[in-house]
C-alpha cells in the first residue's frame, strides 16, 4: 500500500520571546494603548505619573511661598519689642460729640448772630452750631470727647490715668450765646468727667453724682491686639476759654508711656457758658428754629 504523504509538523519552540519576558499588563492598559504608544515605547500611564509628580512639586513650592508670605504678613503686623516704646505700639483717635437728649450743646459767638440766617442755612440747630464753630466761634459749657485706643502689639497695655492739660487760656468772649439740647445744666449719668476749672484736672469717675475716685478706679487693660478700648469723657468748662489736650498715661511691660489726645492735630477749645453775654438763644423743641431767652 502506498506510503502516506509526508505531513509538515511544527515542533513547539521552547525559546522565550521578548513579549514572554515582559510582565503581564492590566487589561485596561491593553484596551487603551494606541499604535503610537507601542511605536514610541512610552506608555500614557508613565506620562501621567510624570505630570502628577510635576504638579506635586509645583504645589509644594506654591505652598511654601504662600506660607512664607503669610508668615511675613503676620510678622509685620504682630511683631513687637517688649516693652514697646511710647507711641510705637498704640493708636489713638478722638471725636467731639454731644448726647442732645441729656447734654446742652452751646456756642459762644464773638458778636451778634443772625438767627434768621442760621435757620435758613442749616437744616437743624446742631448743624448750625457746628457751622458757627467752623467760622471761628467756640463751643461753651461742656463737650464729650470719645477716645478710642488700639494696641497693635502683643504686650498688654494698662491705662493708669487720664488727665486734661491746658495749653492756653483767654478770657471768655463777649457776644451772643446759643444753646440746644437737653435740660440746661443737665449732667445726666456720665460716669467719667474732667473739670477744666479745677486745680486737679485728672479724670474722675462718678456714680450718679457721687465721686468714686480718679479714673480708672479699677485697672483698665487693653487686650494684646486689635481690641479697642473706648471711653467717653464729659469735659466741663472753667471760668476762661481753655485750649487743652488729654494725656492718657499707660503701663506696658516695665515701661510707662503717654499718649496725647487732641482734636485732629490741634487742641480742643472750650469756653464757659456762664457769665455776661449780649443775647442768649435756645433752639425750639423741633431743633430747627431759635428763640431768644435773654
Amino acid at each position: 500500500m502506498p506510503d502516506a504523504p509526508d505531513r509538515e509538523t511544527t515542533e513547539p519552540d521552547d525559546s522565550p520571546s521578548p513579549e514572554d519576558d515582559a510582565p503581564p499588563r492590566p487589561a485596561a492598559e491593553e484596551a487603551t494603548e494606541g499604535p503610537s504608544d507601542r511605536s514610541s515605547g512610552t506608555s500614557r500611564p508613565g506620562r501621567a505619573r510624570t505630570r502628577t509628580w510635576a504638579a506635586a512639586a509645583l504645589g509644594v513650592v506654591a505652598s511654601t511661598l504662600l506660607a512664607t508670605a503669610v508668615t511675613t504678613y503676620f510678622d509685620v503686623w504682630s511683631s513687637s519689642r517688649s516693652p514697646v516704646p511710647a507711641g510705637q505700639g498704640l493708636h489713638v483717635e478722638s471725636e467731639v460729640w454731644w448726647d442732645l437728649t441729656r447734654d446742652t450743646k452751646a456756642v459762644r459767638v464773638a458778636g451778634a448772630v443772625d438767627v434768621a440766617k442760621l435757620e435758613q442755612d442749616a437744616m437743624d440747630s446742631g448743624t448750625a452750631l457746628d457751622g458757627l464753630v467752623d467760622g471761628g466761634s467756640t463751643y461753651a459749657g461742656m463737650m464729650r470727647v470719645r477716645v478710642t485706643l488700639m494696641n497693635f502689639t502683643k504686650v498688654p497695655v494698662s491705662v493708669t490715668e487720664v488727665r486734661a492739660r491746658v495749653t492756653g487760656e483767654t478770657p471768655a468772649p463777649g457776644g451772643d450765646l446759643l444753646s440746644c439740647g437737653g435740660a440746661e445744666g443737665s449732667i445726666g449719668i456720665t460716669r467719667l468727667r474732667v473739670d477744666l476749672g479745677s486745680s486737679d484736672k485728672a479724670a474722675q469717675e462718678y456714680d450718679g453724682e457721687k465721686v468714686v475716685g480718679h479714673y480708672p478706679v479699677q485697672e483698665m487693660q487693653l487686650a494684646k491686639q486689635d481690641e479697642p478700648a473706648v471711653f467717653d469723657l464729659r469735659v466741663e468748662a472753667g471760668d476762661t476759654t481753655a485750649s487743652y489736650v488729654l494725656d492718657v498715661v499707660y503701663q506696658q511691660g516695665t515701661e510707662k508711656g503717654r499718649v496725647v489726645v487732641d482734636n485732629g492735630g490741634k487742641p480742643f477749645v472750650l469756653a464757659p457758658a456762664e457769665g455776661e453775654v449780649d443775647s442768649a438763644y435756645r433752639c425750639d423743641e423741633a431743633m430747627t428754629g431759635w428763640k431768644r431767652v435773654r
